[in-house]
This record gives structure tokens, C-alpha cells and sequence, in this order.
């Protein structure tokens, strides 16, 4: 189990890093005119802040294999991953963005299993 745990880790801190990349920088500018007319000005500010998140949850989930960071710092990322999934699937539900729903909700059940394996099945020593 522990090995499936890291396995869905690095998948999702790779995706994560990307969606991170693509959110702040935007390189497809014409995908995200939709949720910038959808939300205004307060998407620039919202868009900086979820990349932010995304990055720093993203390294989170890895960092341990690195450096001796505390245990519970693993399950925790993943689970405020989670909830952020969950946010993210109401917000390209509002964009009306079918294919980034389903993304959101699959990176949600991934999150969510990594949540509850690194607090109940296999728990970081």
C-alpha cells in the first residue's frame, strides 16, 4: 500500500505542478477568457492565489521523500487538495468547462485516497 501511496503521490504533485503552471501563467490565454469575463476582476487575484496553493500543496505531497518534513504534513496537503478539487469542479462547472470537471473530480478522488491512506492505512513513520 505504501508503495501505491507514493506512486499516487508523484502523479499527482506532477499534475498538479502543471495545472500550478498553466493557472499562473496562463499559456493559453483564450482558455481562460471565459472565467475571467465569468468572474470579473476578482479572477487575476483568484487565478495567483490557486496556482500558489496548487504549487506549494503539490510539493507538499513529494516533500517527504526529501527532507524529514513531519509526518502529518503529507496527509494534510492532500486532504486541503482535496477540498480544493472540490472547489475547482464548482468553478469550471460555472465556467461551464465539461472536460476540467471530470479532471477535478478524478485529482479529487486521488487526493482524497492519499488523504485517508497516509492517515489510516499506511501513515508516513
Amino acid at each position: 500500500m505504501n508503495t501505491i501511496l507514493w506512486i499516487l503521490q508523484g502523479i499527482l504533485c506532477v499534475k498538479l505542478l502543471t495545472a500550478a503552471y498553466s493557472h499562473a501563467f496562463r499559456p493559453d490565454a483564450a482558455a481562460f477568457a471565459k472565467g475571467l469575463e465569468r468572474f470579473g476582476g476578482a479572477a487575476q487575484p483568484l487565478l495567483i492565489l490557486v496556482a500558489l496553493g496548487t504549487f506549494a500543496g503539490a510539493i507538499a505531497l513529494v516533500l517527504r521523500a526529501v527532507v524529514r518534513v513531519p509526518p502529518w504534513l503529507t496527509p494534510a496537503a492532500a486532504a486541503l487538495l482535496a477540498v480544493m478539487m472540490l472547489a475547482a469542479t464548482g468553478f469550471h462547472i460555472a465556467c461551464r468547462e465539461t472536460p476540467n470537471v471530470w479532471v477535478s473530480l478524478i485529482l479529487f478522488a486521488i487526493a482524497a485516497f492519499v488523504a485517508y491512506g497516509r492517515w489510516a492505512l499506511a501513515p508516513l513513520a
